[in-house]
């Protein structure tokens, strides 16, 4: 009866010892996980500042593996073809961009998106999907006042809570500012943090809402260095866009960023510069 109580209690210590060494063992790989996380990657050219979220929790050892996947690298632009700067203003608009950014990747095309703020802050899941594509999330204010028209304290304002809107929704700052209306005066100027980018084709899509009349202005009227003003809350110019990026591939035109045609260029620009296009800056 002795013996076999001293073997129970073996048995017990034994199976206590493993709970133990499981135990370290466990908590041991949760630290070493946790420790080894990927938060935020950042990536700066040009204008733009990419900030794109990698897979948490993943183990050091796969780490290359799952930032190959989740970061994105700029794109390497070729300067011999000609280059034009896709923008559209006043989204994010559920369906519409996803639209564009599906037609824009299709021909591995990128383009720049002028939101505002009040639309960030209802579709931060939009704003995280044009970044994460590649594309360039800049600025437009907050909710669309003539700058020119609100005095210091209401251009500083429309621009920190528009920043606070895309900051909360993708982690980055707009990588540049478009004025509404292209309002521009000393006190816009002064109040924002970088150049002012403007545009050199108006496509009027806002105006004509007309899907043939925006791919005719575009064929028509855009040129290498040319920076093009679209919307991308209009059902019409998601079409256009559609129709019009597989004829300007055949025509040998690359279309992207803001950023990535000035840089392409070999243009510096700096804060109160406003930019017309990539053969236009005052």
């Amino acid at each position: 009866m002795e013996k076999m109580k001293k073997r129970r209690k073996w048995r017990k210590d034994r199976v206590a010892a493993l709970l133990a060494i499981i135990a370290v063992l466990v908590l041991g790989s949760v630290f070493i996980v946790k420790s080894r996380q990927t938060k935020y990657v950042s990536v700066n050219e040009g204008l733009g500042q990419y900030v794109v979220k990698a897979n948490e929790g993943i183990l050091s050892k796969d780490t290359g593996k799952q930032m190959k996947k989740a970061l994105y690298v700029p794109r390497k632009i070729d300067k011999t073809k000609k280059l034009i700067a896709f923008t559209f203003d006043d989204g994010p608009k559920p369906g519409n961009t996803e639209r564009i950014i599906k037609a824009l990747d299709k021909q591995n095309y990128r383009a720049t998106f002028y939101m505002l703020g009040q639309n960030a802050k209802s579709y931060p899941d939009i704003v995280k999907e044009v970044q994460k594509s590649g594309n360039e999330v800049s600025g437009h204010s907050y909710d669309h006042p003539l700058l020119t028209k609100i005095g210091a304290a209401g251009v500083a304002s429309q621009y920190q809570r528009m920043n606070d809107a895309l900051v909360k929704a993708c982690g980055s700052k707009a990588a540049n500012f478009r004025p509404p209306y292209g309002g521009i005066n000393e006190t816009v100027k002064q109040n924002i943090d970088g150049p002012l980018v403007l545009w050199s084709v108006d496509t009027l899509d806002w105006k004509t809402r007309n899907t043939a009349a925006t791919v005719k202005c575009i064929l028509q009227k855009a040129k290498d260095g040319d920076i093009v003003l679209m919307h991308d809350i209009h059902e019409q110019t998601v079409q256009a866009v559609e129709q019009v990026l597989p004829q300007l591939k055949k025509k040998g035109y690359e279309v992207c960023t803001v950023s990535e045609l000035l840089e392409a260029k070999g243009i510096k620009v700096k804060k109160g510069d406003v930019v017309i296009s990539a053969n236009q800056i005052q």
